[in-house]
């Protein structure tokens, strides 16, 4: 939404070194300084600052980026936010947003934010008073204690209260109708919400940005959200995210109820939020990776409906990289607020350090689902495990799981790796989800000794160096960086080249808005390599190209001995290819 001018220019007015300084004591050592990181547990200081290239990089847990990623990642804020964070730091007033409809957007989500601070307020006012007393013994009598951390209140048994409310402070009809706590009848105004506990939905800012009502004594549905609006989406929101972001810790735990939220919040786990009702969406992993959560543990009612949406969510929380873990609990208990109720903190706190991998508890469910009494039982149970075991990275964890499920089967453990080696096989590999087909083809590239090294030396070169951009696009195509974001730099670099534009690495990193990106390009240019001479530039080339070819190579004939029908004059030419790579040298 800015120009990229402004962007680097309220950067460059931002020392890192000083910004990160306020945040993290910091010792000068040489050019760099260090400390303890921020965002891992360590107690030797392994987290440095590059005041020469405006970075900094954590050796433990590998966090680094340029001072908008620093503060992006320490607050919790994403790009924007982070811009005006530090604007106002060096007193730097950013220019109006570009885009036309901009501002009015602006005032119809400010005047929909104040509605619903306004109507919170109007709710919290109706639980304390006389009329919310029943509400307030209902409450009582489940234990729960935090309503003023989390805004409860009542909507009164009357078609017009909150109506009347926000008329009084002089809010427009439309304006009303927008925020969904009021709807139209032909000529009649009437609220959404009528007698129930009110929970405002909050999101990662503390705004409060919807309401969910439960109904009180008879009536449905049971549970009723607001509808959608410019501030309200249910798959892009998590009851209690605000909350959870303070507790900064990075294994959250994912459960379905607002009763569920609140009673462990109240026993000491303010890690936990809520879906809203829905299936777990992408937007959702991507609000818990604003509060740097790593892992996940998935604790859904029981009920087959609950063990349906746990089965739909964990793909979504893997693909989006996190660890993900479940709980299976005793049949006896449907969720985890009557968990808590009746077997307490401490029971809870064990449930939790013994929560199984995503991976085993769908095992289990498979074993549940077949008659491992007969033969074909068994047999249908291992197929359909060995899919689940062929997508585990880890060879320790895969290698317990499968003693597992040979224990539960009755089939041999060596069958079983067969299987999953087939299931593992290139011609599988091309049926795999996106995912696991990029960490193939990331483990295939990276895997070569030399390669990383190769790869951020010409990037570090080519931004510092954009005339050399040109001679080397002959030899090497964005495609054969190995994918990712190494691909995306080389095309920049090769356009930086054209245009003869130079750009220091803390710049190349503001190209990229997510932490995630941020973080992966400050690693590909964290490395000062100079160009001296040609020598640094070639003999990185020569190491990209040499490793690439020669793999592209060995593909080629690989697939050639498989097919059945073999080429000899073939074979011997890509084998001759392949040793000839090992004599060429590229010259620039």
């Amino acid at each position: 939404m800015y120009p990229r001018e402004i962007i680097e220019e309220v950067r460059s007015a931002n020392d890192i070194a000083d910004v990160i300084g306020s945040y993290v004591p910091l010792k000068k050592r040489g050019g760099s300084y260090f400390g303890l990181c921020p965002f891992h547990n360590e107690k030797t200081p392994s987290f440095s600052v590059l005041s020469d290239r405006q970075m900094y990089h954590c050796f433990g847990c590998g966090a680094g980026g340029n001072v908008i990623s620093f503060i992006m990642q320490i607050e919790n804020y994403d790009f924007i936010d982070a811009l005006k964070y530090l604007a106002d730091r060096v007193h730097f007033m950013l220019p109006a947003k570009q885009n036309p409809g901009y501002d009015k957007q602006l005032r119809e989500r400010d005047i929909l934010r104040k509605i619903h601070k306004d109507a919170a307020y109007f709710y919290c006012n109706c639980l304390s008073s006389e009329e919310g007393f029943a509400v307030q013994q209902y409450l009582s009598n489940r234990g729960i204690v935090l309503r003023k951390r989390f805004g409860l209140g009542y909507s009164r048994d009357k078609w017009d209260g909150v109506y009347k409310e926000l008329t009084s402070k002089g809010y427009k009809r439309e304006d009303l109708l927008k925020s969904g706590l009021i709807i139209k009848n032909k000529e009649r105004y009437y609220d959404r919400f009528r007698n129930r506990l009110m929970f405002p939905i909050m999101d990662i800012d503390a705004h409060v940005v919807g309401f969910g009502g439960r109904v009180l004594g008879e009536g449905e549905p049971k549970y009723l959200n607001s509808p959608e609006t410019k501030l309200f989406n249910k798959s892009r929101q998590l009851y209690g995210i605000h909350a959870a972001r303070k507790a900064r810790i990075k294994e959250i735990i994912l459960v379905e109820g607002y009763m569920d939220v609140l009673s462990l919040h109240q026993a000491g786990f303010p890690q936990t939020v809520g879906v809203l009702g829905t299936a777990l969406t992408p937007e959702h992993s991507r609000l818990l990776k604003k509060i740097n959560c790593e892992s996940v543990i998935i604790f859904f009612d029981r009920d087959a409906a609950g063990i349906k949406a746990t089965l739909r969510a964990i793909p979504v929380l893997l693909e989006a990289g996190f660890k993900v873990k479940c709980l299976q609990v005793t049949e006896d208990v449907k969720d985890p607020d009557e968990y808590l109720q009746k077997y307490g903190n401490l029971h809870f706190k064990a449930l939790l350090e013994n929560a199984l991998s995503n991976y085993v508890f769908r095992i289990n469910l498979l074993a549940d689902e077949h008659d491992l009494k007969n033969t074909e039982g068994r047999i249908s149970f291992t197929q359909e495990a060995a899919v689940i075991i062929a997508g585990i990275e880890n060879a320790i964890e895969a290698e317990v799981i499968v003693m597992e499920t040979s224990a539960l089967s009755g089939i041999s453990a060596e069958a079983i790796y067969k299987e999953v080696e087939k299931l593992r096989s290139p011609l599988y590999t091309n049926m795999q989800a996106p995912r696991d087909r990029r960490l193939a083809q990331r483990r295939n590239v990276n895997g070569e000794k030399g390669v990383t090294d190769a790869r951020k030396g010409i990037l570090s070169i080519l931004f510092e160096n954009p005339l050399i951009a040109l001679k080397i696009k002959e030899y090497l195509s964005p495609e054969e960086m190995g994918g990712g974001l190494a691909a995306e730099l080389l095309d920049i670099a090769y356009k930086n080249g054209e245009n003869n534009i130079s750009q220091s690495p803390a710049n190349v990193i503001t190209l990229f808005e997510t932490i995630e990106e941020q973080k992966e390009a400050a690693e590909l240019l964290r490395e000062n390599f100079i160009y001296d001479n040609k020598t640094a530039l070639e003999k990185a080339l020569n190491e990209m190209w040499r490793i690439t070819k020669k793999a592209a190579l060995n593909e080629s004939l690989a697939k050639t001995e498989e097919s059945g029908e073999i080429d000899l004059r073939r074979v011997q030419n890509l084998g001759m290819a392949i040793r000839d790579l090992e004599k060429t040298y590229i010259t620039v």
